[in-house]
């Protein structure tokens, strides 16, 4: 039930968001097609919405890995913000894993990588979404669960890996 209350509280906020928005067109932070805008502190912001040419990692998951599911990613370009990142599971593999992904993805100049616990709980979601709050923060929204679990002996962490375009 909560899954579902928060994707379609999530779907509003776009939806009204997408309503309620600017029609500027010279705006970078409104034009999708040359990617990022940057906030004050330097920090990519998005149009609201889904964020075209982003690739998710396969998810990873882990029963009694620890961790917290957060409202949005978490920028994962560097040594420090990985390490940032997994210091907050207690289960050593799933911090491998984690950075085993994190070396393994495509990245290049062209590309920006981000990380968001997005389940702790009974259920592994099938997938996730990527896109940008009305902040333009970014956002890996998972999907839906089809038969979720009345009850589990331990929660499962399921982590989720954004490839996003560049300016």
């Amino acid at each position: 039930m909560r899954r579902t209350l928060g994707t379609l509280v999530a779907l509003m906020t776009l939806v009204i968001t997408a309503a309620c928005g600017s029609t500027s067109s010279s705006s970078v932070a409104t034009d999708p097609s040359r990617g990022p805008a940057s906030d004050p502190a330097g920090n990519p912001t998005w149009p609201p919405g889904p964020i075209p040419d982003a690739h998710v990692l396969p998810l990873i998951s882990m029963t009694a890995a620890g961790g917290k599911a957060t409202p949005v990613a978490t920028p994962l370009d560097t040594e420090a913000q990985v390490a940032r990142f997994t210091a907050q599971f207690r289960m050593p593999a799933i911090r491998h894993r984690i950075r085993a992904a994190v070396a393994g993805s495509s990245t290049s100049g062209d590309r920006a990588l981000v990380g968001q616990v997005v389940a702790v709980g009974c259920d592994r979601p099938p997938g996730v979404d990527v896109v940008a709050n009305a902040d333009g923060r970014v956002e890996l929204v998972p999907h839906e669960v089809a038969s979720p679990l009345q009850e589990c002996l331990a929660a499962v962490t399921t982590v989720a890996i954004a490839e996003l375009p560049s300016s």
